[in-house]
């Protein structure tokens, strides 16, 4: 049976995925392996000439690499300069379907992709994935999203933080707690469906991650707010406070707040420094108990060389793990767990053999059987500590209990910092309330009143370890808290995950209510994340006014983040482990496509064969095949023959009409039959073939209707599909004596006029598609190309030089922006007034300008490689003076009336 399945295996491998998509996981891991290598060409419009280079997924692949193996804080620019890369080719998908959706899943695919680097067939499943969510329909964004575990949101515009959708009122990025550098949590965020984030950062000094946070947050459209979390006394107890500064647009802006506010906070940011420096002293003693009290046990009984035995832990070699200047207890664990685990993987190894060796002694009677169980036992105790061991797990068991002492704080009231903190314009939230039980939580609340806007209600890290009685009595505490205070806002509760991103049992970030998400698949995601108490969800969602227990289900609000089935085991070494078994479906959604279309053309040829024969057959897939090709041809490249190219045709759609359309014959074949059976006159004339093509008519557009249902297909384009039948019955109906005379079934009749009607609606769509993607691209370049001066105004020239010459439908967008025809607006629309273009003579005189060329040379051979400098040089030569001379020509027709101006 194995052996079966390991052969099965092999042969679903062999025969899955295109060669071209098997380079570019080739391509994708070069660059995961080594990032120095990527070089991130210069700012180009996303469908403009970088594409002539590199494709989309590659594209936001290096951005992406960039973003997260850059950890130190210098590296900030260099984050941001990926992510605005990454930004202007996610965020401006190749569909107008679902864009907001569409970005949100190519963005969680590259992510996935890079993520299981060693991972053949998985990588190669999503690369697949991002192929098949670039058409963008709706069904397909659908189950993506629902595969990838992300809510799907609904179609209102791009920009997240224009709507409400998740938020999270508190997590850390790895300038404190977390593992993400801002740049590359706030692209989590954006993936998540979070509208709204809160992080939390211990010092004013972390200024520079900071503002790389709320940069990373204006660029992906996610709303950033900085807080700055310190701690305070009450009763002998450490409680932890959030103050939230004002809303800040961007970095400049923090830099003029803490600049402003420098002096009036000047105790409290030193305050914060100086608890920095007692959290790093807390550290070092940490380090220094563990060297005392556990590092000989960890290694006794293992041989005295450096593979073996696990080194003494110390600051530096913490430091240059972590290149943060705030360090903590997590950090230090993970810290030891990346020294600990090679040294325990090298035992194991040794133990295997070791285990080997006493199973042979015992064999030969030279060991008995104590010493071999033994052996056996050791073996098996490291393998099951291998498999458990977790950053998480060493944390609890050297870095946390009561016997560790945690640092010290220098507020020893939190009524020495509120004052300066609200004249500077902070909110200031009370967090993780709990954190030394309830009573203390509760004591604390009572003296809180005037001094902290908000509490933090529901504390995921918190609550997921916590009895939920605990939790709601808090909550029932402070809503009650509410109802007694008159005349003023009362606390306003919120809720935070205080995620880290490091412990895969607890929710991550964000939290949304029920009724944000969308998609036909929305019970399968909120069955499988979990539920805030509808107690907590009714106090979050008044804001601050007191709610009724009875009323306390109006509102659900559910956590975005996923709970993992489970750290995965660490396979051990060399044991064989086998590859999970590939289900038949799943095998053939990834079956290479050449095969798969293949395939698909040979079942509907057979099923049409069986009703009218082979060679109606073939003359029936001939006109579906026919019909596709044509109307992708002439709808991407006109009608000039000589710039028909086959890269243009969509042949997975074609092969998959094929095969629709084979079953449509036994389904109008009995139509036909049927009517023929009940039709009680001849058999002939004008009325008999009105009526027959009717039904067959009919029966046709409810099978297109039904099929392109099923295959995704935009409402639009079902309804068109549908009423293209309807249009073909008159001309089937007057035609029919003469196909009759020509012996052609009744059947084939309809669907020639079908098909030749489908010609006509399929290819109008496809250029109005087309036609308003380029004219969206147009209307983003043409300002920069009509400026004088300037990097952005070259490399705009570039862009739309290269979409001129390369790309199709550039002329004719380019004449529906200058002088749309009335057939342009009908396919179009009314331009908004955020469309209006700029004029023809303003871009004629731009591309005229004198020295153009020159400046458009230098700008290449200082920004490019040789290879491509010298591409894009050519480019230049071909495509200036064409466009130069186009322009002048359709400026002279526009003069003489020969074209309507708008």
């Amino acid at each position: 049976m194995n052996v079966f399945l390991r052969l099965y295996g092999n042969l679903v491998d062999s025969l899955s995925f295109s060669a071209p998509l098997r380079k570019m996981r080739r391509e994708l891991n070069a660059k995961i392996d080594a990032p120095s290598s990527i070089a991130l060409s210069p700012e180009s419009h996303p469908l403009g000439v970088n594409r002539w280079f590199k494709k989309r997924r590659m594209s936001i692949a290096e951005s992406y690499i960039t973003v997260v193996t850059e950890l130190e804080s210098c590296h900030s620019q260099s984050r941001l300069e990926a992510l605005k890369a990454l930004a202007a080719v996610a965020l401006n998908p190749k569909s107008l379907s679902m864009p907001l959706n569409t970005a949100r899943v190519q963005l969680a695919l590259i992510k996935e992709a890079v993520k299981h680097r060693h991972d053949k067939r998985r990588q190669l499943e999503l690369l697949a994935d991002f192929s098949l969510s670039t058409a963008a329909q709706r069904q397909v964004i659908t189950r993506l999203c629902d595969e990838l575990n992300i809510v799907e949101l609904p179609e209102a515009g791009l920009r997240l933080s224009d709507f409400s959708y998740g938020w999270d009122c508190h997590v850390h990025d790895s300038t404190t707690y977390g593992r993400k550098n801002p740049t590359q949590l706030v692209i989590d965020a954006f993936i998540k469906g979070i509208s709204r984030l809160t992080i939390a950062y211990g010092s004013a000094s972390d200024r520079e991650k900071m503002g790389e946070a709320l940069e990373a947050g204006r660029l992906l459209g996610v709303g950033v707010r900085i807080a700055l979390e310190f701690s305070a006394y009450f009763q002998d107890r450490r409680f932890h406070y959030l103050a939230a500064l004002p809303d800040l647009p961007d970095a400049q802006a923090l830099e003029a707040y803490l600049s402003r506010h420098e002096a009036s906070l000047a105790e409290f940011f030193q305050g914060l420094e100086k608890n920095r420096e007692f959290r790093t002293q807390a550290i070092g003693a940490l380090i220094d108990a563990f060297n005392s009290a556990h590092l000989e046990s960890l290694n006794e009984g293992y041989p005295d060389q450096p593979m073996y035995r696990l080194g003494a832990l110390d600051l530096d070699g913490l430091a240059k793990a972590f290149p943060t200047v705030s360090v903590n207890r997590s950090h230090l664990a993970e810290y030891l767990y990346a020294q600990y685990l090679p040294i325990l993987r090298n035992r194991q190894r040794m133990l295997k053999v070791l285990r080997a060796e006493a199973r042979s002694l015992k064999a030969e009677g030279k060991l008995d059987d104590d010493a071999c169980a033994a052996a056996e036992k050791r073996y098996g105790a490291l393998k099951k500590e291998l498999k458990s061991l977790t950053p998480e797990l060493l944390l609890h068991r050297f870095f946390s209990g009561p016997e560790v002492q945690d640092y010290k704080t220098v507020f020893g009231d939190l009524r020495d910092v509120a004052g300066a903190l609200k004249e500077a314009g902070c909110e200031l939230t009370l967090i993780c309330p709990l954190e030394h039980g309830l009573e203390p939580a509760l004591r604390l609340l009572e003296t809180l009143e005037g001094i902290v806007d908000n509490v933090e209600v529901y504390n995921t890290q918190d609550a997921i370890q916590r009895d939920p009685k605990e939790t709601l009595a808090f909550a029932h505490h402070l809503n009650a808290l509410n109802k007694g205070i008159k005349g003023k806002a009362g606390f306003k509760p919120l809720c935070g995950s205080d995620a880290m991103g490091r412990n895969p049992k607890i929710p991550g970030m964000g939290f949304i209510y029920e009724t944000a998400i969308a998609g036909p698949r929305r019970k399968g995601y909120l069955n499988r994340h979990i539920p805030l108490p509808a107690f907590i969800s009714a106090m979050v969602a008044s804001e601050g006014k007191a709610v009724d227990d009875m009323a306390a289900s109006g509102a659900n609000i559910y956590s975005m983040g996923k709970i993992a089935e489970g750290v995965q085991a660490a396979r051990e070494p060399g044991d064989g482990t086998s590859k999970p078994l590939i289900e038949p479906l799943r095998a053939w959604r990834y079956f290479n496509p050449l095969f798969k279309e293949a395939a698909y053309a040979a079942i509907g040829f057979t099923v049409a064969a069986t009703f009218i024969g082979p060679p109606y057959a073939l003359l029936w897939l001939f006109i579906t095949g026919f019909r596709n090709a044509i109307a992708d041809l002439a709808a991407t490249r006109g009608t000039k023959l000589s710039e028909w190219k086959l890269k243009s045709v969509n042949f997975d759609n074609v092969a998959q009409s094929l095969f629709w359309t084979g079953f449509s014959v036994p389904i109008l074949g009995f139509v036909k039959s049927s009517f023929d059976i009940v039709w009680p006159w001849a058999h002939d004339g004008l009325l008999f073939n009105m009526i027959k093509f009717f039904f067959i008519s009919f029966a046709n557009g409810a099978y297109l209707a039904t099929h392109n249902t099923i295959r995704g297909f935009e409402k639009e384009v079902v309804r068109a599909n549908f009423f293209r039948s309807v249009i073909a019955w008159p001309f089937a109906t007057l035609f029919a004596p003469l196909g009759n005379l020509m012996g052609i079934p009744s059947i084939v009749q309809a669907k020639i006029w079908s098909d030749f009607v489908a010609g006509f609606i399929e290819g109008s769509g496809k250029y109005a598609k087309i036609l308003k993607l380029r004219r969206k691209s147009l209307l983003e370049l043409l300002p920069q190309v009509a400026q004088a001066e300037g990097d952005s105004h070259c490399m705009a020239v570039i862009d739309l030089l290269y979409l001129f010459h390369e790309e199709p439908r550039t002329q004719s967008s380019l004449r529906s922006v200058f002088h749309p025809p009335a057939v342009a607006k009908l396919l179009l629309g009314k331009p908004g007034l955020a469309e209006r273009p700029t004029t023809l003579p303003e871009i004629r005189a731009a591309l005229s300008r004198e020295g153009l060329g020159k400046h458009l040379v230098d700008y290449i051979l200082t920004r490019y490689d040789e290879e491509r400098a010298s591409d894009l040089v050519d480019l230049v030569n071909d495509a200036l003076p064409e466009i130069q001379t186009w322009l002048r020509r359709l400026e002279a027709k526009a003069e003489k009336g020969a074209l309507k101006k708008p």
